[in-house]
């Protein structure tokens, strides 16, 4: 058992007679059922000296598989001569003893011990699980992760010894940050896991206690506390007041600002002069001056954040008129905020401009869900018996919230369910009734954001904001009149989201469940009965009450239940039960002719009948309630705003599955789509954004600049202005400043069938082999179907792993951003993406030399809203499917080159580029490159030609041998 000396806080250490033994396993996979021990690593330590050490390679009776040998970099001949784990489990027995172990994610060596007849009943503290718990916002809790976070030398990783030294190290640096914490949140962690076996716990109660000078906090006060943080910073900032007349900005003046000596490019290292960005700039310039609208393509390493934000911040400054900034990405939105705009004002600052970082502000403001709800967290955390998996999300809540000034969620690494689970607790519009809440205005996240924004000069936001807010008519935005739209290519499809809505099948039934669950508003609406000081008779008269509704939600249960199995067969019946990634319906005119969407219809109605009995019975109690003598209650108060948050949303449900089912408007797109982990969701979307776009934003604002890499259509903006709703729009298209014609080669192989021909999968495959075996990977393969995706890697991934070249799959190995991550610390890989990583790849350098395309991105026809907006066209496939098309293409090809030096190679395996006559479509949208048609025995050659690489004799060279043909920094 750990223990601490009450005497000493400052820095936790280890009882002089409590020992521990940091222990990690390497195996032959995952599975200890069917997986072996390849290497063992174990040290004895107390406090901070090192007691003895075990390690040993282990003989698994088998061939590793290629991706543990690339991993750990042992090798079958060292397991050879290994001793089995008969001849080394005495041994380790001995060496554990009943010291209490640790280590990384330990369950996963218990297991393998266990399977291996080893049976560990000692302590056991995983440094994994307390570090998710201490270190909320941590991107990642890997060993090296943890270790560069403490700032731990750890130079060897995946091997067993160096693995456990580690582990040991972290765990002795978790402790130190445990004694950092307040005492109400140790008392509170204390009382969440009251009911658990959580290991570290008693660890916890002995801090609270010596804490608290001997005596458990939380008997005195932890449950009555609220421990809840007081809010840090102000709550907000006092309104701008424009300028009565808005002053132009000197735009040569300005233009000096990005010339080669001048203000910018003396105060940021790196920066060079490009005319394009000062070209940009002075538009986005004019358009701020002149209150137009301006759409504006910018090449890759143009610069455009700086050519939109030099003008804006000026003009927001001069004008104390505040610009709104919009990007697609959360990600780019804390970059500008966190990175481009403190380095542009500090630039402003060093030459003496007004406008610099002390002149301007600046607020970041993102969708309400973004948000903790103080007063959700607060009912959620008062219910006890909590399953595990919320129990360690609140824990992981109660720590950030101690330190968190904006309850902003991109602060929380939310892994797995735990996205479900901050549904619970975020400040969504459902959920929020200021008027009942006791955290409204000052404690409230969401409120301070919106304030600070208001008296803000530029304020940072991402296009579901934005265009939530033109939805709803505003109120969520400062007012404003100039806007700068980034990734602009997204705008449509963010419009065709927050103009409609969706309702899942989990949606309904979590509704529903709710009303029984043990977090729900009528369980501590009891909780509250049971304890008030009401007259007997007008609690029972109010459980009655209860218990009805309680009754009303079980009864509309098996009528939702019945619903969602009417629209299952439907979708099954129009396209089929088995489906490669997920399947979808149009709720057409002829499909709502056919006799299975009556029964739809009918059972909507019984559901809808449910849901209405459940709103009346809710009035009913809300009226009970706000009739009791103890209405000030603080706790009746909360139960009185779950409740009318809850209703809220039933009344929202029933309005949404109304207008897809019942009653659609004439200009809407209304489906159904089962995913293929089985979840269905009813839509409903507008036929045409770009009217509605035009309505509400273009016709209403001074300024609108749109921008991003990828808006033309073979050098014409037409399609994307139409698309948008901005036709009358200035258009300016800035060319990218590398020379794509030095750097990139496109090659179009002569001989590949078409997609459609038998023989295309195994020529793609074929492909792939070759020129990952010439490259030794820096590849990235760009598919449109997961399905081929998923078929080319069964193929491919064994043969190449088995060359020393990783295979990463999108979706087999991890989440896109997983495997990019993996690809980026292995330049020997291929790695293999769908949707997600067709843009939002920036690998600079040789890590990404070659990039595969293997069919052209065309939408697929059958989607809902591409065939409902496919109807608009008189010529369907040219003036909307292939300028699409193009679009998505253009930010494929944009992955592979992203700075002056890189040098590249795409390989286009669609023969349709050739053959068909809009082949030229694609092509002519990209910069001028150089382009060769060649035969797929001869592209590993060509690639390496291109990139300057040696020719290996033999494309199967070991991986040794290959270092020797390739620069040295490839690696």
């Amino acid at each position: 058992m750990l223990r601490v000396p009450q005497s000493v806080w400052g820095i936790w250490e280890l009882d002089v007679n409590q020992t521990c033994v940091s222990l990690d396993l390497e195996t032959s996979g995952l599975d200890p059922d069917n997986d072996r021990i390849i290497e063992v690593g174990a040290v004895k330590f107390r406090g901070g000296t090192i007691l003895g050490t075990l390690h040993t390679l282990v003989n698994p009776g088998c061939m590793l598989p290629n991706r543990v040998r690339l991993l750990t970099g042992i090798t079958d001949d060292e397991l050879q001569v290994a001793p089995p784990f008969s001849a080394v489990v005495d041994e380790l027995v001995s060496f554990i003893g009943d010291h209490s172990i640790v280590g990384q994610n330990v369950q996963f060596d218990l297991g393998f011990l266990s399977s291996h007849g080893v049976i560990v009943s000692n302590n056991v503290y995983d440094v994994y699980d307390l570090a998710t718990i201490l270190l909320p916002h941590l991107d990642e809790y890997s060993l090296p992760a943890l270790a560069r976070q403490f700032d731990i030398s750890y130079p060897v990783q995946h091997r067993a010894l160096e693995d456990a030294f580690a582990a040991k190290d972290i765990f002795r640096a978790l402790l130190e940050y445990v004694d950092k914490l307040d005492l109400s949140v140790i008392a509170e962690i204390n009382r969440l896991t009251m009911a658990s076996d959580w290991p570290w716990r008693s660890l916890f109660l002995e801090l609270e206690t010596g804490k608290a000078g001997g005596v458990s906090l939380w008997d005195r006060q932890a449950w009555e506390a609220d421990c809840v943080p007081e809010a840090k910073g102000s709550v907000g900032r006092e309104p701008l007041v424009p300028e009565a007349v808005l002053k132009p900005l000197d735009v040569d003046w300005l233009a000096g600002f990005l010339e080669e000596g001048g203000v910018v490019s003396k105060a940021l290292p790196g920066f060079e002069y490009r005319p394009g960005q000062v070209l940009m700039m002075r538009h986005v310039a004019g358009a701020l001056n002149e209150g137009r609208h301006l759409v504006v393509e910018a090449g890759t390493g143009t610069g455009k954040s700086i050519a939109y934000l030099l003008p804006a911040v000026l003009f927001a400054a001069q004008n104390n008129a505040p610009v709104v900034v919009s990007t697609n990405t959360i990600n780019l939105q804390e970059q500008l905020v966190t990175k481009d705009l403190p380095e542009l004002l500090k630039a402003l600052s060093s030459a003496g401009e007004p406008a610099g970082a002390a002149a301007v502000k600046v607020a970041q403001l993102k969708g309400r869900n973004n948000y903790l709800c103080l007063r959700r967290w607060n009912s959620w955390r008062k219910t006890l018996g909590l399953p595990w998996e919320e129990t360690r999300f609140l824990l992981r809540l109660l720590v950030w919230l101690s330190r968190t000034s904006s309850g902003d969620r991109a602060e929380l690494n939310l892994a797995g369910n735990e996205t479900g689970l901050w549904n619970r607790v975020c400040a969504s519009e459902d959920n929020c009734v200021p008027e009942r809440c006791s955290y409204y205005p000052g404690g409230c996240f969401l409120y301070r954001a919106r304030r600070q924004a208001v008296g803000a000069h530029l304020v940072a936001v991402n296009h579901a904001l934005l265009v939530s807010d033109l939805a709803r008519g505003g109120g969520i935005l400062p007012d404003y009149g100039h806007l700068i739209v980034d990734e602009a290519h997204h705008l449509e499809e963010e419009a065709t989201e927050q103009f409609g809505y969706r309702v899942g099948d989990r949606d309904i039934y979590s509704l529903l469940e709710h009303f029984g669950d043990r977090g729900g508003f009528l369980f501590h609406l009891s909780s509250y009965l049971r304890t008030s000081s009401l007259a007997a008779s007008r609690r029972r008269d109010v459980g009655r009450e209860v218990e009805e509704l309680t009754e009303r939600a079980k009864r509309a249960r098996p009528f939702a239940e019945r619903f969602v199995g009417d629209v299952v067969r439907l979708v099954d019946f129009q396209v089929g039960a088995q489906g490669e990634y997920e399947r979808a319906v149009r709720f057409s005119q002829e499909v709502r002719r056919h006799r299975l969407w009556s029964e739809v219809q009918s059972s909507w109605e019984g559901l809808d009948d449910q849901l209405a009995g459940v709103e009346i019975g809710m009035a009913e109690l809300q009226a009970t309630l706000e009739g009791l003598p103890s209405r000030s209650d603080s706790e009746l108060n909360n139960c009185l705003a779950e409740m009318a948050s809850v209703r809220q949303q039933v009344s929202g449900l029933r309005a949404r599955l109304s207008s897809i089912v019942a009653d659609p408007a004439g200009d809407s797109i209304c489906w159904a789509r089962i995913t293929w982990q089985g979840e269905l969701y009813l839509h409903s979307a507008p036929l045409s954004v770009g009217r509605m776009l035009d309505n509400v934003l273009f016709s209403r604002k001074d300024c609108v600049v749109l921008t991003s890499a990828t808006l033309s259509v073979g050098g014409d903006l037409s399609y994307i202005k139409k698309s948008l709703g901005v036709e009358g729009a200035q258009g300016l298209i800035v060319d990218a400043p590398f020379d794509y014609a030095k750097s990139t080669l496109i090659l179009l192989p002569e001989d590949i069938v078409a997609p459609e021909k038998p023989g295309y999968q195994e020529a793609v495959e074929q492909a792939l082999l070759g020129v990952c075996r010439a490259t030794r990977g820096c590849t990235l393969a760009l598919f449109t179907s997961h399905a081929a995706l998923r078929a080319t890697y069964a193929s491919v991934q064994p043969v190449l792993e088995g060359e020393g070249i990783l295979v990463l799959g999108q979706g087999i190995d991890g989440s896109p951003k997983r495997v990019l991550n993996t690809f980026k610390a292995n330049r020997n890989a291929l790695l293999m993406g769908a949707a997600a990583l067709w843009e939002g790849v920036d690998i600079v350098g040789e890590g990404l030399s070659v990039l595969v395309i293997v069919r052209l991105p065309f939408g697929v026809p059958t989607d809902p809203v591409t065939a409902a907006r496919s109807e608009l066209f008189d010529d369907s496939f040219n003036q909307y499917l292939l300028p699409q098309a193009v679009l998505r293409f253009k930010q494929g090809f944009g992955r592979l080159i992203r700075s002056w030096s890189d040098r590249g190679v795409v390989l286009i395996l669609d023969k349709r580029l050739q053959t068909k006559a809009y082949g030229d479509a694609f092509l002519q949208s990209l910069p001028r490159c150089t382009v060769k048609t060649t035969r797929l025995p001869q592209v590993p050659e060509e690639v390496l030609g291109w990139l300057g690489w040696s020719v290996p004799a033999d494309s199967r060279a070991s991986h040794s041998e290959q270092t020797k043909t390739r620069p040295q920094d490839c690696w």
